[in-house]
């Protein structure tokens, strides 16, 4: 039996000599085709694990199969997820293969973890099922160990300053629209939800509040040019962004520009970081969305506005 495959076992591994005192738990994610939102989540879980545990957490993502990984290293850093965070603690992953006592976190423990924050997705850990106290407990663990690099940091807030002047003192709606492969209706996902669907649910927010804009993150150029139509001169978004106009994953499309992996990666993380600063919200469930309420509610707020679009999970 592969103990790996058991949601009960963690797996203990002996590299070295280094660190004998700690616990260290080595979180490497072997993506396959997940997307960034989907990373993140799984990370959320093995550090609520590792917290609970009192381990000491190192994070990978698997080169060989991420869809962000770049062939040079990016500023020096193989790993991808240290193209744009901070390792989560003082152990690295050079440490790690080093360290004497190192816990392996394997995709099967999600079973686990799902249970030990509610049980919402008993089939499908880190689906799109979620509540308050759910969202708040891996905000608590985002705000603790998930953190921006420095470059990174700035250029969100170089980027934001450059999408719209003062944007901190502006009153700014975030809408998040998935579109894209979402309309392949894959099992245990939610249905889609349409642009006209949409537009109706951020009139009646425009309705009942002053907003001065609105800012729209999406995957689709098509439910992009519907929304620009009509909100004109209100409507932000960022232009540098790869999006897609059919329905495959916009991280699978083939593109010749320049470091292509690392930035569909970036675009994505400061979606997430640029919503989670607006002060409304308006979704429908997919992964980016609930990264982002986890995000905001890190920083110890709330939005003013939230509206998420539920029409359920796609079953046939």
């Amino acid at each position: 039996m592969n103990i790996n495959h058991d949601p009960d076992v963690i797996r203990i591994q002996s590299f070295g000599q280094k660190n004998q005192e700690k616990n260290i738990y080595f979180i490497e994610i072997d993506g396959g085709k997940i997307g960034m939102g989907a990373y993140l989540r799984q990370i959320l879980y093995a550090l609520f694990e590792a917290d609970q545990l009192g381990f000491v957490p190192a994070v990978s993502f698997r080169r060989e199969t991420c869809l962000y990984a770049e062939n040079e290293p990016v500023d020096g850093k193989d790993n991808p997820f240290e193209y744009y965070f901070d390792q989560v603690s003082d152990i690295s992953i050079e440490d790690v293969y080093q360290s004497n006592r190192v816990f392996l976190f394997h995709h099967m423990h999600a079973y686990r973890i799902e249970r030990d924050l509610g049980n919402l997705n008993p089939n499908m850990p880190c689906g799109y099922i979620v509540d308050d106290v759910y969202l708040e407990k891996l905000a608590n663990i985002y705000g603790k160990y998930i953190h921006l690099n420095a470059k990174t940091a700035e250029m969100f807030r170089l980027d934001t300053e450059q999408l719209c002047a003062n944007w901190k003192e502006k009153n700014i709606l975030g809408v998040h629209i998935r579109g894209t492969d979402f309309a392949l209706n894959w099992g245990n996902h939610p249905n889609m939800v349409t642009a006209d669907e949409f537009i109706e649910a951020i009139d009646e927010a425009l309705g009942e509040h002053d907003y001065d804009y609105i800012f729209l993150a999406t995957d689709d150029q098509r439910r992009l040019d519907v929304l620009r139509e009509r909100y004109g001169s209100k409507l932000l978004y960022y232009k540098d962004v790869l999006r897609g106009d059919t329905e495959l994953f916009i991280a699978m499309e083939k593109n010749a520009r320049p470091m292509n992996r690392y930035l569909n990666g970036l675009e994505v993380i400061r979606d997430m970081y640029t919503l989670a600063s607006c002060e409304g919200f308006i979704c429908g469930l997919s992964q980016v969305s609930i990264l982002t309420r986890i995000i905001r509610l890190s920083r110890k707020e709330s939005y003013t506005y939230l509206k998420v679009l539920d029409k359920g999970l796609y079953q046939g």
